[in-house]
This record gives structure tokens, C-alpha cells and sequence, in this order.
């Protein structure tokens, strides 16, 4: 078939057909399967996360084209990018620039990059993420995911083809681990509450259907237990990490017939919301309503009064992920179910008192 613009066959030039199929492209490729680049790309990777009927179209296109991606790409692959992604939910929440700096303070000494993405809240960005840093050849990845039960991510994560560790997060898959003991820490913020006489703790947290508030949550019930109390279920606001949700649960909480004397609160954005709340609702700290917030930050340190926290290395935390991530890169351990478990503090500050205190 005559083709415009290709020279004629000089006595050294290879067969004709093989010049068609190099001048075959992933652009082309993308073209004829009705699909972007990139989904050729991760088809040619073997990316689990395309569509079946994508796939199948994509390949389709492949095979009658005689596409193959260049052997300078395909031998890229096996050389390290010196890359390591970061993914988490917010970018706004400053436990996390703790963690990637603890994370990037290790990496940096190996000769390593970090790149952070931040995901906000959605499983199909983390899909996306986890995609884009297999094309660019990231080494691997520390991932703060979003939704634990998450199907797809997690299918995602078990294709094994690049390493991971989880950061303060668990999953039904042979995954290394780091994450702080949330359990502990709010186990004895409840048990101290309870012992000054408290017996309604409300609880503010996130972070639903994740490991840490799984645990935070059993902490609560466990001090409860122990007292020979129940956890009233009224108290419990467990669905956001975000100021606003906090200033508005703070309120309805404390215009229930029955308030809580005491409230514990768990995530670095939700003291922000909570003080006003309790100022506005015209509650005193502590004679009206103790408080103990974590992690620490000034807010916590500067309120007045000094609010009491649970207090944990959120530095340390991206550190030790860090350093399990590059030993399982090294072979020194498998990507396994290795947990690694910071120790949390209750650091005892002005905001705690008895009830009518």
C-alpha cells in the first residue's frame, strides 16, 4: 500500500512492513480503541483498574496495529525513578505535613524524592493517584487511604505490583503498616474523664470506617466497660474531620435535654470548631464541659484554658513508614502484615475538672 511521504527503500533500509509498524504510535493506538494515551499506557502496564471492555478494545487495537511500546520505555521499568509518593485524604490538615516531613527527612538520606498528593476524600482520585505514580515509575507508596472497604482500592493495592505501606490505615491484604495507638490513648482520656465523675462523654471524630476510628471508638467503649457504664450512642458524632462539622455537632450536643459533661475530640481541625461552639453556647471550660482534644498544636496550648491532649508523634509516624517501605523495597522484609504502633500521651492541661466543677 503506497504511503505518502515515506522515502523509497534504500538497499540497507529493513522490510517494508516492519517500517509501517514502527511508525505505528501510542497515539494511534489511543486513537483507533476511541480511548485517552494514558489508558494505553496502563493497559501496555497491566494497571488493574482499566475496564474490562476497555482493556479488551485497547488490546484489540494493539494487536491489529502491531503497536509494541518502545524497548527504551519498556527498560525504564526496571530502572529505579528514586520516586516515592505520598497519598493522603486532606491537604489541609497539618497532621499530615508532620508526617510527610518525618517521611521525607528518611527518604531524602536514601537518595529519594517524595511527591505528595492529596486525594479529598475520594477513592477515585486515589485510584488515580495510584495509577499516575505507576506511570511515572514511583517506587512506591505510603497511603493514608480514605475507605478502608473500598473494593476497587483495595483490589488495587493486592495486585502487588506496587509496593505500599499504609499509613495509620488497615486492610484485608498483605500490606505493611504504621499507625499510632489510638486505642490506648483514648482508653485513658475516657478513663480519667470517668474517674474525675463524668458520666456522659460525648465523642467528635472521623474518619468512618477506617482502622484509627475503629479503635478510638473501642477505646471509649472499653473505659465505659471497665466502669460499669454505657456508652450513650447520642454522643457519639463519628462522620467528619471538618471544622464546620465540629462547631455544629458541639452546639446540638449541647442542647440535647441531657448534655454531656465532658467531650473528647479527635482530629487536629475539630478543636477549632469546638471552642467557639462551646463559647457561643455560653459553656464555660471546664466548669461547664471538660475537653481533651489531640494531636497538640498551639490552639491547644494557647486556649484558655490549655486544652488537655492526646498526644502522639505524628513526625515519627511518616518516619517509621518511611523506613518499612524502604526495607521492603531492599527485600528486608515482605509486604506483609508487619504493624508498626506509635505510643500515644494524655497530656493533662486546665480544660479537665469534675462534673459541675
Amino acid at each position: 500500500m503506497p504511503i505518502s511521504g515515506i522515502c523509497s527503500k534504500k538497499p540497507f533500509d529493513s522490510d517494508p512492513e516492519a517500517d509501517l509498524t514502527k511508525r505505528v504510535t501510542v497515539h494511534d493506538v489511543a486513537r483507533a480503541a476511541g480511548v485517552a494515551i494514558a489508558t494505553v499506557s496502563r493497559v501496555a502496564n497491566g494497571v488493574p483498574t482499566v475496564a474490562e471492555d476497555v482493556r479488551v478494545r485497547v488490546q484489540a487495537a494493539i494487536d491489529e496495529l502491531g503497536w509494541k511500546p518502545s524497548v527504551a520505555a519498556q527498560s525504564m521499568r526496571g530502572v529505579s525513578a528514586r520516586m516515592i509518593g505520598f497519598i493522603f485524604s486532606d491537604i489541609r490538615n497539618p497532621i499530615y505535613s508532620a508526617m510527610v516531613k518525618g517521611a521525607e527527612g528518611i527518604l531524602s538520606e536514601h537518595g529519594y524524592m517524595i511527591m505528595v498528593a492529596s486525594s479529598d476524600g475520594s477513592s477515585e482520585r486515589e485510584l488515580a493517584l495510584l495509577d499516575l505514580f505507576r506511570q511515572r515509575g514511583a517506587d512506591g507508596v505510603i497511603f493514608a487511604v480514605q475507605d478502608e472497604s473500598n473494593g476497587k482500592v483495595l483490589a488495587n493495592i493486592r495486585s502487588g505490583n506496587l509496593p505500599v505501606v499504609l499509613l495509620e490505615r488497615e486492610l484485608d491484604a498483605p500490606v505493611n503498616a504504621v499507625g499510632a495507638d489510638h486505642l490506648s490513648g483514648t482508653r485513658r482520656a475516657a478513663e480519667y474523664l470517668i474517674s474525675l465523675g463524668h458520666r456522659r462523654i460525648a465523642m467528635i471524630t472521623g474518619g468512618s470506617g477506617t482502622r484509627v476510628a475503629r479503635d478510638r471508638l473501642l477505646g471509649l467503649q472499653q473505659a465505659h466497660d471497665q466502669a460499669g457504664l454505657a456508652v450513650d450512642p447520642q454522643l457519639l458524632r463519628l462522620d467528619s474531620f471538618s471544622t464546620e462539622y465540629a462547631y455544629r455537632e458541639m452546639q446540638m450536643l449541647l442542647s440535647l435535654p441531657e448534655p454531656p459533661t465532658a467531650a473528647i475530640v479527635l482530629g487536629m481541625p475539630l478543636l477549632s470548631g469546638v471552642l467557639p461552639a462551646i463559647r457561643i453556647s455560653n459553656r464555660r471550660i471546664p466548669e461547664d464541659i471538660s475537653l481533651i482534644a489531640s494531636n497538640d498544636s498551639e490552639l491547644a496550648q494557647l486556649a484558655t484554658p490549655p486544652v488537655s491532649v492526646i498526644r502522639y508523634d505524628a513526625h515519627a509516624l511518616g518516619n517509621e513508614a518511611a523506613r518499612i517501605l524502604l526495607r521492603q523495597l531492599k527485600g528486608e522484609v515482605p509486604p506483609d502484615r508487619i504493624r508498626i504502633q506509635i505510643p500515644t500521651e494524655l497530656v493533662l492541661r486546665g480544660s479537665c475538672a469534675p462534673p459541675g466543677g
